[in-house]
């Protein structure tokens, strides 16, 4: 299936009238035949979505949400004349918004439509085309439209999690404990200068070495801690004494199945994803579950 099949022309609005994400989410929503009160739900959720399940490529929104009102994966997409901030005051913004909607039991293909879109709207020529156009069959006609197949399963790409937190070996487990804390991490890649993964670094080893000084109960009072002993603070123990350098990383291009039975055979929770070597994102099994069954 072509790309261009999942846009028709009375679902491209150029240009698109919006205040703000929310407003933009919405209008898109409503080029989807429906019935009024599936329209309004629909509507309700697009906004939900607008607001907490948002991905972003490039100088694109993307909206993606399941609904059993709808027929099959449905894609609308808008131009606006000026970039829409992602909600009022926000500095985040970008003029080219997607609407993705699918059934539930069509999470996969809502997935791959938005790692596709995601790709094609990559594409600096693409965007310079969307943002000049000024009509739906402008947008339409251009060729990677008529070029870019939906793909017919699930890559690492469509669900890893881009990874923007990294540390390097010096950092030390009070800062990686803080990180993991303020951002909700469970883990976190230790790279190189180049951003090469060297290791990684989990809520497990922080425990090992810093729950002592808190828990006086365990076999290991906080006097004896081996750092301790060193003289050294484990709060500045560097994270490249204590990180687990058995690392397998993965492709962003491999499939999701294959990276899927990866981590049923080898027991592993999370892969670190990289391009040319260097890091671009995070996949664990939560992601998964999340991506493929969550709303």
């Amino acid at each position: 299936m072509k790309l261009v099949d999942l846009l028709p022309e009375e679902r491209v609005i150029v240009p698109l009238a919006a205040d703000d994400l929310d407003d933009a989410a919405v209008v898109l929503a409503r080029t989807m035949t429906l019935t009024d009160s599936a329209q309004g739900e629909l509507e309700a959720l697009v906004r939900e979505r607008a607001a907490t399940g948002l991905v972003t490529a490039g100088q694109a929104f993307f909206v993606h949400a399941r609904s059993a009102d709808v027929a099959g994966v449905q894609v609308a997409l808008g131009v606006s004349p000026v970039p829409l901030p992602r909600s009022e005051g926000a500095e985040q913004a970008a003029r080219i918004v997607v609407l993705i909607v699918a059934p539930p039991r069509e999470s996969s293909a809502r997935l791959r439509a938005v790692g596709a879109f995601g790709v094609v709207l990559g594409r600096e020529e693409v965007v310079r085309v969307l943002l000049d156009a000024e009509s739906a069959a402008a947008i339409l006609a251009a060729p990677p439209w008529a070029d870019m197949e939906l793909p017919g399963y699930l890559t690492v790409r469509d669900v890893m999690v881009p990874q923007g937190v990294a540390l390097r070996p010096a950092a030390t487990l009070g800062e990686a404990a803080n990180l993991m804390v303020s951002r909700d991490l469970s883990a976190l890649p230790v790279v190189s200068d180049t951003n090469e993964v060297l290791g990684v670094v989990t809520h497990r080893d922080l425990l090992s070495h810093l729950l002592p000084l808190y828990v006086k109960r365990l076999n290991t009072p906080d006097g004896d801690h081996p750092a301790r002993q060193r003289g050294l603070d484990p709060h500045d123990i560097p994270v490249r004494d204590v990180m687990d350098r058995s690392v397998l990383c993965v492709s962003e291009d491999q499939t999701l199945g294959e990276v899927a039975t990866m981590m049923l055979n080898r027991n592993v929770d999370r892969f670190p994803v990289v391009r040319d070597g260097a890091l671009v994102g995070f996949l664990t099994r939560g992601d998964i579950v999340r991506r493929l069954l969550g709303p």
